[in-house]
């Protein structure tokens, strides 16, 4: 296994080629405390599994990104793949996940976006924890706002426009209670309705984000007004925006109308499910709410599939029991299952309970773990 290594002073020159089950490789350091980074420039497809100590001093490269950006993110999922696994401390993942308060890299967004956005369906699970580490979220996601921005720039390149993209995701994930990210979306929303096709105040590739900001933060009034969007769309990308959005509104009651009006006929068959999904990813209790409605509507849902592609009544199956974190809720839904059998989707169920019994065991995990305690996230 060819083992290729950096520091702050830039990749050595030396490879070294690990033909034993172990290895001893001696690495030049500039100071006493400096930092060496495995497998850099992840030329090999392996994960490194970091002592707490390198942890420690890798987070120095993390903050001043003498890290390069590849590794800041390969450092950040392969950690995250390791708790998961049960082989690192869910601690030293916070501690990591903080060092990246003020990164800027596209590249390392996508893992941290992956990586957030995995936390927060696990810990949504345990209202105290999730609470803390929404808080905790909003902190470094936040920090990116001053240097994106909300607003397309002509000089904008191609990763600067992914990156945003990514940002006010993120926003609508952790930060709509934000009052300063809650009045830009509700004014750049404020301009839609006014003018659907004015894209420079909401490009296409903010609507479904800033949609949920604003569902979050308002009531019927605001409901109404996306849900009326889904009939002047111009084309289905923009319908999507609607579909994908609209279980993100707060109260219970839209929750149950979205999924009602999903499937009254409005939407086309190959598209119904997505607004399933806005409301069974959009909070424990939407989790709750869609899973209800699968199984009270469960004859009108395979009537309205019918003899159609079996991969929609998997797509619903997902949407609206997919996203728990329990042996117990799997446990519930394999037994409905076998009592109301869909045999098109037999492998589909079982991938969809097993990754739920592997959530909750993470969920376990955590629990166990001084993340349950609310003076560990003080202390970050």
């Amino acid at each position: 296994i060819p083992i290729l290594t950096c520091t702050a002073d830039g990749t050595q020159a030396d490879m070294t080629l690990m033909r034993e089950k172990t290895a001893t490789i001696t690495i030049p350091l500039a100071s006493a405390g400096g930092w060496v980074k495995l497998n850099a420039g992840q030329e090999v497809p392996l994960r490194v599994l970091n002592s707490p100590e390198m942890l420690r001093r890798l987070a120095e490269g993390i903050k001043s990104k003498t890290l390069p950006p590849c590794d800041r993110a390969a450092l950040l999922t392969d950690s995250y793949a390791f708790v998961k696994a049960g082989r690192m401390e869910p601690e030293a993942l916070i501690k990591l996940i903080a060092s990246y308060e003020n990164e800027d890299s596209y590249i390392v967004w996508q893992g941290l976006a992956e990586v957030l956005g995995g936390l927060d369906t696990v810990m949504s699970d345990d209202e105290v924890m999730s609470e803390c580490f929404i808080q905790f979220a909003r902190k470094i996601v936040v920090g990116l706002v001053p240097t994106v921005g909300w607003t397309p720039s002509p000089d904008d390149g191609h990763l600067t426009v992914l990156l945003r993209s990514i940002m006010i995701g993120l926003l609508s994930a952790f930060c709509y209670e934000d009052d300063n990210v809650a009045t830009e979306a509700k004014q750049r929303f404020a301009k839609f309705v006014e003018d659907a096709n004015d894209m420079q105040s909401l490009p296409s590739d903010m609507r479904t984000s800033v949609f949920k900001i604003v569902l979050k933060n308002g009531g019927d009034a605001e409901y109404e007004q996306v849900l009326s969007y889904f009939d002047t769309a111009t084309d289905n990308a923009e319908r999507k925006h609607v579909l994908g959005s609209l279980g993100a509104a707060k109260s219970p009651a839209l929750k149950k109308r979205t999924l009602e009006w999903t499937t009254s006929g409005t939407v086309k068959l190959q598209d119904f499910f997505y607004a399933m999904g806005s409301v069974g990813r959009s909070s424990k209790e939407g989790r709750e709410i869609s899973w209800q409605f699968y199984q009270d509507n469960f004859e009108k849902l395979k009537a309205m599939i019918g003899k159609a592609n079996s991969s929609l009544m998997d797509a619903c199956i997902v949407s609206c029991a997919g996203g728990f974190c329990s042996k117990q809720k799997a446990d519930e839904i394999d037994a409905f299952f076998t009592a109301h059998p869909v045999p098109s989707s037999v492998r589909k169920i079982a991938q969809t309970t097993e990754n739920m019994r592997a959530n909750g065991k993470f969920l376990e995990t955590l629990q166990a773990s001084p993340l349950s305690k609310k003076d560990f996230w003080d202390a970050l």
